[in-house]
């Protein structure tokens, strides 16, 4: 089954909007760069802007194609990878205190850090238990720029494994527009009455892209 890049029209305004690039980014950039490179900080800064538009894809980028510009100062990668890590590890905390909902916000910021600045399509599932607690959170696909391959007798087998009673599915859109195509809609269906049959309820489908983040559920696509 796949998720085909096409048929995305731009229709920003079925989908939440996301926070705009801060200005005060690249200077961030700039000083991650100088703890350990402090006098070339500005000009490998200025390369990886220029290469990847922001500070999410600069982080988000292919570790290989970054070294690559950062003329293989292999102490700013192990930097940059350190970082990425805390950052995940921060924005996944809160969702370990409550309950899952596809609508709160920290689950949000949580997918936005995680995927939305990744140049391939990834897809996503969090495994929850009976009270929607996470039980695991879980890439199922990687992809290229406009498709990812994933299927769903794969997620029910993890589910099984993981004894998750409910899931949330969650794929990123490198294009940044958050508008699903028909190929999305269509997955969504097959894997939501495949696991209906099992007792496993998916909760929603989040689309997920620099522009913002789209719910199958909210606009009626999910019941």
């Amino acid at each position: 089954m796949e998720l085909a890049g096409a048929d995305r029209p731009d229709r920003r305004d079925m989908a939440s909007s996301g926070p705009a690039e801060a200005p005060g980014c690249r200077r961030a950039l700039e000083e991650l760069i100088g703890l350990t490179r402090p006098d070339r900080a500005r000009e490998l800064a200025d390369r990886l802007f220029t290469r990847f538009g922001s500070l999410g894809g600069a982080l988000a980028a292919c570790p290989a194609e970054r070294i690559e510009l950062l003329d293989h100062a292999m102490d700013v990668e192990r930097t940059f990878r350190c970082f990425q890590r805390v950052v995940e590890q921060v924005l996944r905390a809160p969702l370990a205190e409550r309950p899952i909902l596809s609508s709160d916000r920290t689950v949000h910021a949580y997918l936005r850090g995680k995927i939305a600045y990744e140049r391939a399509e990834h897809f996503c599932v969090l495994f929850l238990n009976a009270d929607n607690e996470l039980i695991a959170d879980e890439i199922m696909g990687v992809g290229s720029v406009s498709a990812v391959r994933v299927w769903p007798r794969e997620i029910l087998k993890r589910c099984l494994e993981l004894d998750a009673t409910a899931i949330l599915l969650a794929h990123n859109h490198p294009s940044g527009s958050p508008v699903p195509s028909r190929a999305d809609r269509d997955l969504t269906e097959t894997i939501a009455n495949a696991a209906r049959c099992f007792g496993i309820v998916v909760h929603d489908h989040l689309v997920v892209a620099r522009r913002g983040i789209l719910s199958f559920r909210e606009v009626g696509w999910l019941k």
